[in-house]
């Protein structure tokens, strides 16, 4: 018996020590920026892992900024809350986009931000993706993170995140990752992802946007687990509008400085969506928003208008000549793939919304389109009417996107959208 209790405590100090160890390794690496927060030089590059939701929580609380972006990692990559055209008087702004979110969760960090300090300027960037009924709530997700409930409460988010940054398997694993980095950092201080660079060869554009264009469909425009897209239940509704439009009712009840915008996707987005049978769903959102966002300004009109302004279609940007079979390595101007883009153009598109005009730098005057009501049948008129000019241009291009997409488009069940019932997450 006493050889016995003495293995026991042999094997917890032994298991102790080991967990001391953890978490003194963790703690010195601080993989997630919670022990040791970096101070505020916009374009410095920090480390941030894949506990992002995690670390931008973290972020926003030590830096409390009066001016923020949300979206998705579209916006994340391609814009720079440091952009000139902001208010000078809105600083620090930090850039909150995240990947593979949904309304709900920009509705969610954007309390967090307004609940550790009053916002003052807000630029949203909205992607026809993130509005799928059926789009899941990213796994690192944790309504733990947030300093407020949904409904506005303060809570208190500490043991939760001690155990999860200092003690669990991803925080070791992120740990690794930072020290392999050795400080090269994922983000810049203000939030905006930084493009990492791993390959030293020449970049295969055609492939990369060929490859983008495939996955497009599995992976963000019907994401598993369901692998389903509705842009309404069978009642009409989606709770992601809903969100929406609570951020924007808090943004007009607190006189917060709002603008939005539809991303540029690459023209072989749209094709894509064209292929799949989706365009109508993509105007039909494109309506939904112009309506959401007029009544909201209707409802408050003492206060500036809220605009909506549209990049997307067929323009001289986002129609970025793929580079052909014979030469698949030449630059492409903006794009990354089909749906990132470059800070660049993450600038022209800041510019256009902010009126700023840099020296030497030029917008495309059919660039970015302020839509509402008015306009709207002419603005679509106007890209089916250039997408079949494309689609003219580019037959060989267009043939194989659209091998590559029927293909994917085989395996995915039929669903009646009618017969679906959301929640909202209240």
């Amino acid at each position: 018996m006493n050889d016995y209790i003495k293995f026991l405590i042999i094997f917890f100090l032994s298991v102790g020590q080991v967990l001391l160890l953890v978490v003194g390794f963790n703690w010195w690496v601080d993989p997630y920026g919670v022990f040791r927060p970096a101070g505020h030089d916009p374009q410095k590059p920090v480390w941030m892992s894949k506990q992002l939701r995690l670390a931008k929580a973290q972020r926003v609380k030590q830096l409390k900024p009066q001016g923020i972006v949300i979206g998705t990692s579209t916006s994340q990559s391609g814009i720079d809350p440091d952009h000139p055209g902001w208010d000078r008087d809105v600083y620090p702004r930090y850039n909150l986009a995240l990947p593979a979110t949904n309304s709900y969760e920009n509705f969610r960090y954007f309390q967090h931000a307004h609940a550790l300090n009053p916002l003052k300027q807000v630029l949203i960037g909205l992607d026809f993706v993130s509005f799928n009924i059926f789009s899941p709530l990213s796994g690192d997700f944790n309504e733990s993170h947030l300093i407020v409930s949904r409904v506005g409460k303060s809570k208190d988010q500490v043991t939760h995140n001690l155990t999860l940054t200092l003690l669990s398997l991803s925080a070791i694993k992120a740990s690794q990752k930072k020290l392999f980095f050795r400080g090269k950092g994922t983000h810049s201080s203000n939030g905006r992802e930084i493009p990492q660079k791993e390959n030293p060869e020449p970049r295969n554009n055609r492939s990369a946007m060929m490859g983008s264009a495939t996955k497009f469909v599995p992976r963000l425009l019907m994401p598993p687990p369901s692998h389903r897209f509705c842009l309404y239940d069978g009642m009409g509704n989606n709770p992601n509008f809903q969100y929406l439009r609570k951020i924007l009712e808090i943004s007009k009840e607190d006189g917060l400085d709002v603008r939005l915008f539809i991303q540029p996707a690459h023209a072989y987005l749209l094709e894509v969506l064209r292929i799949m049978g989706m365009m109508q769903d993509y105007e039909k959102w494109q309506r939904e928003l112009i309506t959401l966002i007029e009544d909201v300004n209707h409802r408050y009109p003492e206060s500036p208008e809220f605009p909506l302004w549209d990049f997307s279609g067929y323009n001289s940007v986002t129609m970025d000549e793929v580079p052909p079979p014979e030469t698949p390595s030449r630059p492409m101007r903006w794009y990354v793939d089909i749906g990132h883009y470059s800070k660049a153009l993450g600038d022209i598109i800041q510019d256009r919304i902010f009126s700023f005009h840099e020296a030497g730098r030029v917008v495309p005057e059919d660039f970015g389109v302020q839509i509402n009501s008015k306009n709207i049948d002419r603005h679509q008129t106007s890209r089916k009417i250039k997408q079949r000019e494309y689609m003219q241009t580019y037959q060989e291009d267009i043939k194989e996107l659209t091998g590559r997409v029927n293909a994917i488009k085989k395996k995915i069940r039929p669903i009646d959208c009618n017969q679906v019932v959301t929640r909202t997450n209240t």
